[in-house]
């Protein structure tokens, strides 16, 4: 988050030069600032998600740690193996737009947030700072809940591609859809955005791009509250 907000400001300032920002400036923000973080960090991201997800297969040892996953990666697959899935998690920058897009708009229409901001008063009673305070709380955690949960297909297209393409089990289906007692052997192999689509639509249906998203929602939704009241007090002291 500090990388993301020290580019997201600095690319704000240097749009309101001469003129106020609109919520196609704060969205074009967020995607510049959601592009170089993703530039940046994808690969830290795949190494967590190939460690979280390996298990333990025939002939091939588990990664033992970090510099282990990423030494091997490299000498498997290729330096630019620590970029799969790089489509999907720029198409995540979409994300940050929906979630800063709606956030700025609705801090624009609190009372509270406009009334400090143009107050030349230092002195700002406690009250006053914790209404301020639950509006961002609010405004965070309803923006974090609002893009997570539109944009959480991409990010199951994401992880599927970034898993270790191990062999894995499955229970074979009837023909009435049920789980019979057949279980084979397969091999999960996501290797493009567009197969990968395919695949989950083909296996799970629209359901399978949203597995978990409610809960996602509810999990990430405390945190970017916090966030966002601690990026507005900091953004407020630095003002003052």
């Amino acid at each position: 988050w500090g990388g993301y907000f020290y580019v997201y400001e600095n690319v704000k300032s240097r749009m309101a030069v001469d003129k106020e920002l609109s919520s196609v400036d704060y969205i074009g923000a967020a995607a510049v600032s959601g592009a170089t973080m993703v530039m940046l960090t994808n690969p830290i991201w795949l190494i967590k998600t190939r460690i979280q997800l390996q298990l333990p297969t025939a002939g091939e040892a588990n990664y033992t740690g970090v510099f282990d996953a990423a030494t091997r990666i490299v000498k498997d697959e290729g330096f630019f193996a620590l970029y799969k899935g790089v489509v999907p998690a720029l198409m995540l920058v979409s994300h940050g737009m929906v979630q800063f897009g709606v956030y700025e708009n609705l801090k624009k229409a609190f009372p509270s947030y406009a009334a400090l901001k143009k107050s030349t008063d230092k002195q700002v009673s406690v009250v006053e700072r914790l209404v301020d305070s639950s509006g961002y709380l609010a405004f965070g955690a309803l923006s974090k809940m609002i893009a997570s949960t539109v944009t959480y297909p991409v990010q199951v297209v994401k992880s599927r591609l970034q898993q270790r393409q191990d062999a894995a089990f499955e229970i074979v289906k009837d023909a009435g859809g049920e789980a019979g007692g057949e279980i084979k052997r397969v091999r999960r192999n996501y290797t493009t955005v567009l197969g990968t689509v395919t695949r989950i639509m083909r296996k799970e249906g629209v359901a399978g791009f949203f597995k978990g998203s409610l809960a996602n929602a509810a999990r990430v939704a405390p945190n970017a509250a916090i966030v966002f009241v601690v990026y507005e007090s900091c953004m407020d002291l630095g003002v003052r």
